[in-house]
């Protein structure tokens, strides 16, 4: 009895081993795209496969065409691991006979398949529009964004490598183009010359953009020159209330007498004569005081920044 109970626990040992192995062994398969099936067949989906078209590149345009497909291979393991690796075949799409016109609906071919394979598109049918090519050149407008100038600089030049460009598609997107910009993805805030890659986009009169059309070139590199709004205006302590009893003032002085403002644009700049510190007088204690960290300010309530933020004014007061 004791022997038998010991084979009945080394075989639901065996049983749990072998489902943690099944388990174990399904969930490694889940990373292949080859599966095997009961008639020694296998299949494989190689995405992201070029789509080869041709047609007169040079008189006409066509839209709707993907840049990639999926491709299902059938056949023997070892044929179909081989060529899913090697992908020695190709997806085209023949259009060497097509003629002008909207929504069209046309098949996608394999060519280069080996022998014992079997290959099919996904999608196998495409819908897309024949139109007849127009090239046009165009003019450049380089852009950046005002958000990314700190305060205290404007732009003053901008250009471009790529001063036009050729643009190429129907002539109803050809026609719609209003104006081509180079635009900077970049986010860095601006503070000195630079030079950064723009993309260049087409857009309409609305501002919306151009989709189905080619530029040539896609890109460019901007200079980016900047002004600098600035200049020196003096530091003045305003006195705010009066000496305690007892006391006569002798002195209020920062510990300097200029600073260097900037400002969003010259017209604010022009406005500011003078910035201010202020200090309150009602609370001296002492014949020579010092207050540190005070904030200098424009009159006019305007936006500025300044080389000097903060400043440290000495009071100096004697005894009646």
């Amino acid at each position: 009895i004791m022997q038998l109970k010991e084979n009945n626990k080394l075989k639901l040992i065996s049983f749990l081993i072998a489902i943690l192995l099944f388990i174990s062994v399904n969930e490694n398969f889940k990373n292949f795209s080859v599966l095997g099936n009961s008639d020694n067949k296998s299949t494989a989906w190689v995405t992201e496969v070029p789509l080869e078209a041709e047609y007169d590149k040079d008189k006409l345009y066509v839209v709707g065409i993907p840049n990639t497909v999926s491709v299902k291979l059938s056949g023997s393991l070892a044929k179909v691991q081989k060529e899913s690796v090697a992908r020695h075949f190709k997806v085209k799409l023949n259009l060497k006979n097509a003629q002008i016109g909207d929504d069209q609906k046309v098949k996608l071919e394999i060519e280069g398949l080996e022998s014992g394979l079997e290959g099919t598109v996904e999608p196998g049918t495409i819908t897309i529009s024949i139109r007849e090519k127009v090239t046009r050149e165009f003019k450049v407008t380089p852009t950046v964004k005002k958000e990314r100038l700190l305060i205290g600089y404007e732009i003053e030049k901008l250009s471009v490598n790529n001063e036009t460009v050729k643009i190429s598609g129907d002539i109803d997107s050809i026609n719609r183009i209003h104006e081509v910009r180079a635009e900077s993805a970049t986010r860095t805030k601006l503070s000195k010359n630079t030079k950064e890659e723009a993309k260049l986009v087409a857009y309409d009169s609305n501002y919306n953009k151009i989709e189905d059309i080619q530029i040539e070139p896609g890109s460019t590199v901007m200079s980016i020159e900047l002004k600098s709004l600035e200049k020196e205006v003096p530091l003045e302590v305003n006195t705010i209330g009066k000496l305690p009893t007892g006391y006569d003032l002798i002195s209020v002085t920062a510990d300097v007498s200029k600073v260097t403002i900037r400002a969003e644009n010259q017209e604010t700049l022009d406005r500011i004569t003078k910035m201010l510190v202020d200090v309150d007088l009602s609370d001296v204690k002492e014949e020579t005081e010092e207050r540190s960290n005070l904030k200098i300010y424009s009159k006019e309530d305007l936006r500025v920044a300044t080389d000097t933020p903060i400043v440290k004014v000495t009071i100096k007061v004697r005894k009646k």
